[in-house]
């Protein structure tokens, strides 16, 4: 049901599944596939609007990094990009968007639409007003869902990207969803940190339950669930310089990497 939309887009209304009867809702333009949490998002919420105001909007969240970092992440970005279809009639999906920084890289590479998918529900709401903020939202559509369980049909998507969207638990469910939702013998990507072993890093983020990914266990599952013509490329490694930094931990030895595979068949 939609009570509010321009020509562009529904802004407001309501959806419901035709398999399990559950209703979700359509709020200011963004879809959300997850309870609203609203009486919980102000803190967050304003925490958010100084990151964008501070340092996405501005770009200088890049002072964060050394030199030799901002190079290999700009070869890390374009590595992943060369997958993403550049027509108008392409449609790429970027998940665990966060602030965006990505997915500004991503607006500049590709004349097609482009689908954002983030499980934060006010993470949802900045994106929006960070995109309105750097006029780049009208390519784009939100989406506030589980990534390893994507409200999309079958075979939709020209190209899945994700920039550290996979150092979560349950790497699999994600990365078989990705697949699932892709056309066949188009490309996803993805990036991450490796953390040295037994570094401080590494117990924390083991004592956290966050997903420890390793070349191998990445590969093993893009393998697993039917991807081929994997690629894994190292961009860079050194010692983590950001003092704030919760991981990796200051000082900690890492490696930035990223990986894309193919969806070859119909399996």
């Amino acid at each position: 049901m939609v009570t509010k939309k321009t020509r562009e887009r529904i802004l407001e209304g309501k959806l419901r599944c035709k398999k399990c009867n559950k209703k979700f809702f359509i709020k200011n333009g963004t879809a959300f596939f997850v309870p609203s949490p609203e009486k919980q998002t102000a803190k967050k919420m304003h925490k958010l609007r100084q990151i964008t105001l501070k340092q996405e909007i501005p770009k200088k969240w890049m002072r964060l990094f050394s030199k030799q970092e901002l190079a290999a992440l700009k070869k890390e970005w374009g590595w992943m990009s060369s997958t993403i279809k550049k027509g108008k009639g392409a449609v790429h999906l970027d998940f665990a968007t966060g602030t965006g920084r990505f997915l500004r890289d991503i607006i500049l590479r590709t004349k097609g639409e482009i689908i954002v998918l983030d499980y934060g529900y006010s993470t949802c709401l900045e994106l929006q007003y960070f995109l309105k903020k750097i006029r780049k939202y009208s390519r784009v559509s939100i989406i506030c869902a589980n990534a390893r369980n994507m409200p999309f049909r079958d075979g939709v998507f020209s190209s899945v990207s994700s920039w550290h969207g996979l150092d979560e638990p349950k790497m699999k469910e994600t990365i078989k969803e990705a697949r699932r939702v892709l056309k066949n013998g188009t490309w996803f990507t993805a990036s991450g940190i490796h953390y040295k072993r037994e570094s401080k890093s590494f117990l924390i983020a083991r004592e956290h339950n966050i997903q420890l990914i390793t070349k191998k266990s990445v590969t093993q599952t893009l393998k697993r669930v039917g991807f081929r013509k994997i690629q894994h490329r190292t961009f860079f490694q050194g010692r983590w310089s950001e003092k704030k930094s919760y991981l990796p931990v200051l000082g900690d030895f890492y490696s930035s990497y990223a990986i894309k595979a193919k969806k070859q068949g119909f399996k």
